[in-house]
């Protein structure tokens, strides 16, 4: 291996890059963390995950319990009264936060944090080149090298586009309606992660296509609640097979476009909430008010941040689809794509057997750990090579 600047550079600042830079600094590798800007941080799915509740380990009761018990003498009860009434999340920001806070004060020396944005990627032999941007607008580029480069960007999912008419009367039909309700967890977008939320009540899908309703029909059978297909004006999709079990178990479909989100229950004296914090109904262009306590969105990918990948020739996933909501195919054991030492982890990756998928945090954080090991290994291979090779 060559003398580089970095033992690794990590690229992406979310859970897949927070598990795979913390990793490396605890094994003492010099790692630059390239965590984006601000503005690649609103792009990707990982941002907008309030709460992790499908993860034993990741849960506020755990920390909420230990203080209660730090706080049970007499003196305290106030404090622990008020402790019990509020809500907590372990959201995917609390946790990159959490990373940030120990790599600061436990392994300072060991990672440098560059809030930039990757733009450019290449391969001279062993070593990566990898130019950094400040700003979208800047010609000043910063250069780094290394020899492992774990690649974590993500991907977003194609949002509904909602046709909204707003206070002068003009309509303005956008995805940022959806935000509010996303943001807050009313809006859902993985049934592993999130799908069991919709137990507590009616739930609508948005989607149209087989995936969509096959979405559907798996969230009837598990809860048994009532479930409306919303195609938000496309025509549905759905296998002959499907659509027999959709009627069996009473599933609605509804195709007219979506205008809006209703916050309050139907006859009730409104009550002042915060955007996104509640969901009763989605309103309909057709005048439809389909009841729902929570919509899952099953429309398929915008888009996969694979963009350093395919400059570097790594393989993607086979499809029709275009390249850019293709991910990365990756090998099973250490995550590392055909390019010699690049390494993809998270959402953005697949496995080349074509095993389970790996779009989960927990997935993430193993994958982003087998990388990190793998290029710890060469990296000692490499020191005791030179030392036996001196003797």
């Amino acid at each position: 291996m060559a003398n580089n600047e970095y033992d690794c550079i990590v690229i992406g600042g979310g859970i897949g890059g927070a598990a795979a830079t913390l990793r490396a600094a605890q094994y003492h590798l010099k790692t630059l963390w390239v965590k984006g800007t601000r503005k690649t941080a609103k792009a990707s799915r990982g941002k907008y995950v309030l709460n992790i509740d499908n993860m034993i380990g990741v849960h506020p009761g755990i920390m909420l319990n230990q203080v209660k018990k730090t706080l049970a003498a007499d003196q305290f009860q106030e404090a622990v009264a008020q402790l019990n009434q509020e809500t907590f999340h372990i959201g995917t920001q609390e946790i990159i936060d959490n990373v940030i806070e120990r790599i600061e004060k436990q392994f300072a020396e060991w990672v440098t944090f560059a809030d930039q944005k990757a733009v450019e990627i290449k391969k001279a032999g062993d070593i990566f080149t990898i130019l950094l941007q400040e700003k979208p607008d800047s010609q000043q580029l910063q250069e780094v090298t290394t020899d492992s480069v774990i690649l974590s960007t993500g991907v977003m999912d194609r949002l509904p586009e909602v046709k909204k008419t707003i206070k002068s009367g003009r309509e303005v039909d956008d995805i940022k309606w959806v935000f509010p309700f996303s943001n807050l967890e009313r809006l859902l977008y993985c049934i592993r992660c999130e799908g069991h939320l919709v137990s507590r009540g009616a739930a609508v899908i948005i989607g149209y296509s087989e995936v969509a309703c096959q979405v559907g029909l798996m969230l009837k059978e598990r809860y048994n609640v009532p479930i409306t297909m919303v195609t938000n004006g496309e025509l549905l999709q759905a296998a002959q097979t499907t659509r027999k079990l959709m009627d069996h178990h009473g599933i609605a479909v509804e195709t007219s476009r979506i205008v809006g989100f209703d916050d309050q229950q139907e006859g009730e004296e409104p009550v002042k909430k915060k955007a996104g914090s509640d969901l009763h109904a989605i309103l309909l262009e057709d005048n439809t008010r389909v009841t729902a306590r929570y919509g899952l969105v099953s429309l398929g990918l915008h888009r996969v941040y694979n963009e350093l990948a395919i400059q570097l020739g790594a393989q993607l996933e086979k499809s029709d689809d275009p390249d850019n909501v293709k991910r990365v195919l990756v090998d099973d054991y250490s995550a590392e794509t055909n390019i010699p030492g690049l390494f993809c982890v998270g959402d953005m990756a697949t496995r080349k057997d074509g095993g389970p998928s790996m779009m989960q945090i927990y997935t993430a954080q193993e994958y982003a750990v087998r990388a990190i090991d793998t290029v710890d290994r060469r990296l000692r291979k490499v020191q005791r090579a030179a030392i036996l090779g001196k003797n």
